[in-house]
């Protein structure tokens, strides 16, 4: 059994070094690997970190599995042993599978550190769990096993070396060539590497050593025993092997159970598919491991290593072993020192970075005097943190590294002034916008800015209390201390604030023109084409002049009413203006409409009156009046409301009225010059008929025949002037025509007087007696 990651979840195994090709023998992914010891809850910790190498196709994911279910379990359950979980909890973390075939390549880290409280000191540490590529595989050679064994002993606090069945003498001649790069860093004062535990899997021989730690130790110690007649070579491995770790353990591991050759098999505790000795091993394996009393923490130079520390260690080693020839003892020693002075210079750049972050607060700014105060007091922690460092390199490569911090924090001042410099930008920026927010609060639902100057004031000063709000909540200002940024920003508002003056008188204007254009519209719709009544003017004047007020408080972004309003009173005397010029169109217009009311009256009344000279009845002259009257009055008032106080429609029946006093004068005149024709018709019809000649006037008979047909010859006139007459009337006759009687009694008049001579002559002859 061999492993690999999990799929399918968030926690896994997380491939951190892979085997790469050509100059590139090996790939660190540091995004993974930062994902794992950089995390915030576990930055800074000391690690614990426990690797499993070994040939492959050995179990080396499944037993770390049960490391995982017990780093996992609570502290109840790790005492008492229920940690091993329920018979049908299938097994799960690294991946594992039965088979011949390989299942984890290069170099992986379960995803998520366990953190756990060591018992001695209370302190906590993060365990790490890392699994190796089985070594000796058909596709990676001597030089790549030896490496990654190499890499992962150089990284661990524990290593387990995975044997099968028993401590071969090869397994030891590996175990010499994955160490031999350790034994190139030794020093004099310390060995390469921590603990090494031989895990011996499916132990047979349980009858000569024990299952377990005893019997491991007893084997252990046979198989290390350097002895007088040994071979050189056996015996240079084995004091190899222990001038390379400081502690060295054996157990010796039972079967699990055929099962777990089964491709079904899950991990299940039940009897039927793990043995009760392989779970009585774990149970004593496991806490002697992982058990807070137990923990080993990862050391280098006697220093504890932080998860940070290991990610440069990482980067370093992969480095080195990426190089192009199998490097010198002076290499990975002065790698090692490297390193060593990396971290003495991380932790110096991390107390740095903790005291200027314990005072630099996200998106708080301060003054520049202030922040290089701090800078240096940080600066000067941080350089005496390096100073006092316990370091394993030469003073020269100390004070090599000691300049480059210097450099490095000064360089840190330099980013701490630009980014404190970006924060009050971004604070002046936020703080502008809070103001423009203010303002836009005000005018959003108008779209453009239109106050009173005294809400403008107003609105100003409310808007720059807000800006400096949160300008004040993102500044950190010393007392005493002068803000020439603070002044800088209410400089500036103040000159937003002048030009929002300008764009608010601007935009009153706008209003009044508008407001205006209002009345105007008003007023002409209000308005007949004909005219209006003085009156109704005024009406239409008052309401249009409320409707621009109106409509220019609607366009007012706060519609404020206050009596000193320039922007209201100029919009009164423009109504005002207006107003004259609309006081004088409408007189112009209704006399037009007067005019065009006479004209139709005028128009109709020659269309009935016909000729000069012709005349009506005085009564038909009333009705031939009162019709052009009426079709004057609808004609004036055809584009106006009629009302009660026009004073135009007054003038138009008062002028009518005046039209028909003349037109009855030339009606008089024309009836009168009618009958007086009509007469002389008569006159001059009866005169032809009745006058005879010198010598008949003498012939009696002839007057008495004359005599006995004039009344017949003067109702013939009588009727010719009649109807001459009535050829000049016009319109209805009615009864009482003093005109026409007038006619008839005169031609009766006339008539006497034609037959008085006649008749005198008959009564002088005495025909005629009565």
């Amino acid at each position: 059994m061999s492993g690999g990651t999990q799929k399918g979840g968030m926690r896994e195994g997380v491939q951190v070094v892979k085997l790469g090709e050509g100059a590139q023998r090996y790939e660190l992914d540091e995004e993974a690997l930062r994902r794992v010891l950089l995390r915030q809850d576990v930055r800074g910790l000391p690690v614990v970190v426990v690797s499993v190498a070994g040939a492959y196709r050995g179990g080396k994911s499944f037993i770390l599995d049960f490391f995982l279910r017990y780093l996992k379990a609570s502290r109840y359950s790790q005492q008492t042993g229920a940690w091993l979980g329920s018979e049908d909890e299938p097994l799960q973390g690294f991946h594992w599978r039965g088979g011949s075939e390989r299942n984890t390549t290069g170099i992986h880290l379960w995803s998520e550190p366990i953190i756990t409280t060591l018992e001695a000191t209370g302190e906590k540490v993060a365990v790490l769990l890392m699994d190796t590529q089985g070594t000796f595989d058909s596709e990676t050679t001597i030089g790549q096993n030896s490496t990654i064994f190499a890499l992962s002993t150089l990284i661990s606090s524990v290593q387990i070396y995975n044997l099968t069945g028993n401590i071969k003498e090869d397994d030891l001649q590996h175990l010499q060539l994955f160490t031999e790069y350790g034994r190139l860093a030794c020093d004099s004062k310390s060995k390469a590497f921590q603990t090494l535990l031989f895990l011996v899997r499916d132990w047979p021989h349980a009858f000569e050593h024990a299952y377990g730690f005893l019997g491991g130790s007893t084997l252990l110690n046979k198989r290390l025993q350097a002895k007088v007649n040994q071979n050189p070579e056996l015996r240079q491995v084995r004091e190899h092997i222990r001038t390379c770790f400081d502690n060295i353990k054996c157990f010796l591991m039972p079967h699990p159970g055929h099962s777990v050759e089964d491709l079904k098999f899950t991990g299940c505790l039940r009897v039927t598919d793990l043995r009760e000795q392989f779970r009585l091993a774990l149970l004593e394996l496991v806490p002697s491991l992982f058990d807070p009393k137990h923990l080993t923490p990862k050391l280098i130079s006697g220093e504890r290593v932080t998860t940070q520390d290991l990610f440069d260690y990482f980067k370093t080693y992969v480095g080195i072993f990426n190089s192009d020839e199998v490097p010198e003892a002076v290499t990975i020693f002065k790698a090692t020192a490297d390193a060593c002075l990396l971290a003495a210079t991380r932790e110096a750049r991390e107390l740095y970075s903790l005291q200027m972050e314990a005072r630099v607060r996200d998106n708080v700014s301060v003054s520049n005097a202030t922040l290089t105060a701090w800078h240096e007091a940080a600066r000067d922690q941080a350089l005496r943190r390096f100073v006092g460092k316990k370091k394993l390199a030469s003073q020269a490569d100390v004070d090599t590294h000691l300049e480059a911090l210097k450099k490095e924090l000064g360089a840190r001042l330099s980013q701490y002034l630009w980014n404190n410099d970006i924060k009050v930008r971004d604070t002046m920026t936020f703080a502008t916008e809070a103001y423009e927010a203010a303002v836009s609060s005000v005018s959003a639902e108008h779209a453009r800015l239109c106050l009173h100057p005294q809400d403008l004031d107003d609105l100003h000063a409310r808007a720059l209390q807000q800006a400096l709000e949160v300008f004040d909540a993102a500044r950190e200002v010393l007392e005493g201390e002068e803000d020439d940024r603070k002044l800088e920003l209410i400089c500036r508002l103040e000159q937003r604030y002048e030009h929002l003056c300008v764009i608010n008188e601007q935009n009153n204007k706008n209003s009044v023109m508008e407001a205006r254009e209002v009345y105007v519209r008003r007023m002409k719709l209000e308005m007949d084409q004909s005219g209006v009544s003085s009156g109704r003017l005024s009406t239409h004047h008052r309401d249009a002049v409320d409707s621009a007020t109106t409509s220019f408080y609607a366009k007012r972004n706060i519609s404020t009413r206050r009596e000193d309003d320039p922007h209201v009173a100029r919009l009164l005397q423009d109504t005002n203006e207006y107003f004259v010029e609309f006081e004088k169109a409408n007189t112009n217009r209704n006399k037009m409409a007067l005019h065009a009311a006479e004209n139709v009256y005028n128009n109709y009344m020659v269309s009935e009156w016909g000729p000069q000279m012709c005349c009506f009845h005085p009564k038909a002259l009333e009705d031939l009046h009162n019709k052009g009257k009426q079709m004057a009055l609808e004609q004036f008032l055809s584009n106006r409301v009629d009302s009660e106080d026009d004073e135009y429609k007054a003038a138009l029946m008062k002028n009518l009225g005046i039209r028909l006093t003349d037109l009855k004068e030339v009606n008089e005149f024309n009836n009168k010059q009618a009958a007086e024709q009509a007469l002389r018709l008569y006159t001059t019809l009866m005169d032809k008929y009745s006058r005879p000649s010198a010598v008949s006037i003498l012939v009696i008979p002839f007057i008495i025949k004359l005599f006995g047909s004039l009344p017949a010859r003067h109702e013939e006139s009588k009727d010719d002037a009649i109807r001459e007459f009535m050829k000049w009337r016009r319109g209805a006759n009615y009864g009482n025509d003093v005109h026409f009687d007038r006619l008839v009694e005169r031609i009766e008049e006339v008539f006497q007087t034609i037959r008085h001579p006649f008749l005198a002559i008959l009564r002088e002859t005495g025909i005629y007696r009565t």
